[in-house]
């Protein structure tokens, strides 16, 4: 598997950019580099704030940085 494989791999599992970082060894930078190749490809949505009841896992817009990468998947996050 690519690094990119094993990034989105993580994220899908629910990791943070720091998370998937420290999981895989890898920079924070090179983590969001490859976040955003996935984006780009429209295989990863951006992560929104939710609208009304969620799976709880998202956060206020002010600690979005905190927010699970996996939160993008999220139809309610899609809001």
């Amino acid at each position: 598997m690519s690094v990119l494989d094993d990034v989105l791999r993580e994220t899908r599992a629910g990791g943070t950019v720091d998370g998937v970082a420290r999981t895989l060894g890898l920079d924070a930078g090179l983590v969001v580099a490859a976040l955003d190749h996935w984006e780009r490809r429209g295989v990863l949505l951006p992560a929104r704030p939710a609208a009304g009841d969620s799976c709880r896992t998202c956060v206020a817009p002010e600690r979005a940085a905190a927010r699970p990468l996996a939160c993008a998947g999220c139809p309610l996050a899609r809001a």
